[in-house]
């Protein structure tokens, strides 16, 4: 189920999207409806429009997030297996993720927005360092941190994902 997913997160982001557009367009028609001065509704048709551009960024940020969380996941189980190989191909989406969150998180604080650079610089280094042990034929010996490591930046997407909701 996960994978299909992850395979198809494009097409729920735009069902998503889609809908929302939807919503906003109505709100907008309804304020436009209400608003019985042209001034008024514009500012009405304004207030909706940022109204759906925060919820579609905020829907975008939160799918990126449930997908970071769960390819870290992943990512410690192909680590549990020593599937090193396959963790090759996960690291540079995750990063890839955690810069997005990062750029579009509508109320990032600074120390979120360090909990994150960190995060990409530890995957960074997971990435290289299974990469030097693969390409020397050498065992990995810090499976153990990496597991660690995964753990806290899943806990951390998990508080950033909670703290949209709010």
């Amino acid at each position: 189920m996960m994978d299909y997913f992850l395979d198809n997160w494009g097409s729920f982001i735009g069902i998503a999207g889609l809908i929302i557009t939807g919503l906003g367009v109505i709100i907008s028609y309804l304020a436009f409806h209400r608003a019985g001065k042209a001034r008024d509704a514009a500012a009405a048709a304004k207030v909706a429009s940022d109204e759906t551009r925060a919820a579609i960024t905020r829907t975008l940020t939160t799918v990126d997030l449930e997908r970071a969380i769960a390819l870290a996941q992943r990512l410690k189980e192909l680590h549990r297996a020593n599937q090193w190989e396959t963790c090759l191909e996960h690291y540079q989406p995750l990063r890839v993720m955690l810069s997005e969150i990062r750029s579009r998180h509508p109320a990032l604080t600074p120390e979120l927005r360090r909990t994150l650079e960190t995060a990409i610089i530890d995957v960074t280094g997971m990435e290289n360092a299974v990469i030097a042990a693969l390409r020397e034929s050498a065992a990995i010996t810090a499976a153990a941190e990496f597991y660690r490591t995964l753990n806290r930046i899943q806990s951390e997407l998990e508080a950033i994902s909670s703290s949209i909701h709010f």
